[in-house]
């Protein structure tokens, strides 16, 4: 269920990094429907993470892991973005 917990925090912040107006990756953010899918795996996570533990240490996990998918996935997009686009900035 932890894998579980984590696949689903990590699916879920990479989600709403793309429905953000403000991301690198797409050409448009994916808008309505992926902040609502967003939510949808965030809730799973939370779900797989108290399935996993008990009550209150997996709602500490579920947020350690969304935590850390929202400061990835912007790093990551700036990671994998063209070297030519990251020199104009």
């Amino acid at each position: 269920m932890n894998l579980l917990g984590c696949l689903a925090a990590l699916v879920a912040m990479a989600l709403a990094y793309l429905s953000a107006r403000n991301q690198r990756v797409l050409a448009r953010p994916l808008g309505r429907r992926g902040r609502l899918a967003a939510w949808v795996f965030a809730v799973i996570a939370f779900a797989a993470w108290i399935a996993g533990e008990t009550s209150l240490p997996g709602i500490v996990a579920a947020l350690a892991a969304l935590m850390l998918g929202a400061v990835a996935w912007p790093y990551v997009a700036w990671l994998f973005r063209p070297a030519a686009e990251r020199k104009n900035r």
